[in-house]
């Protein structure tokens, strides 16, 4: 399975996140193949989104209400290894008005990560933690070391 992340980056990301996002990366690699891109201009990520409408790979990320829990996730991470899909593409939007505005008619599934606010970098790195932990839910590893 590979999952592509896209992030819309209005500002420039912490280090931090990126460092904490790499590590992620290095540990979901016996898992899957997993990648992300920071997209700093509005017409590169509506190119983006107008490609994936309706290509059935593809979902939102964000943090809302009606989060997902783990397990869920884990769950749907399974259906999506099972279903044959190639690829998971993530968007995770700059706000959540620019969201709902672009998924008026609900062409994206949603996923929901957590009840709190976040900035976008802190949702990739929830994400690629709740990818790697979803991992070790389905093959009944323990999640800490």
């Amino acid at each position: 399975m590979k999952y592509e992340i896209y992030i819309f980056e209005e500002v420039k990301t912490a280090s931090f996140y990126k460092k904490a996002i790499e590590e992620y990366e290095k540990r979901l690699s016996r898992y899957c193949k997993i990648s992300c891109r920071f997209i700093k201009k509005q017409k590169e990520w509506e190119k983006l989104l107008a490609e994936s409408e309706g290509a059935g790979d593809a979902c939102f990320v964000l943090a809302g209400p009606d989060s997902v829990s783990s397990e869920t996730f884990s769950q749907g991470i399974g259906r999506w290894e099972m279903s044959g899909q190639g690829r998971k593409r993530f968007f995770i939007p700059a706000a959540y008005l620019a969201f709902t505005e672009k998924n008026k008619e609900g062409k994206m599934a949603v996923i929901n990560l957590s009840d709190f606010t976040m900035n976008t970098a802190m949702t990739a790195m929830i994400l690629y933690e709740q990818i790697y932990r979803g991992y070790r839910i389905l093959n009944n590893h323990p999640y800490h070391k």
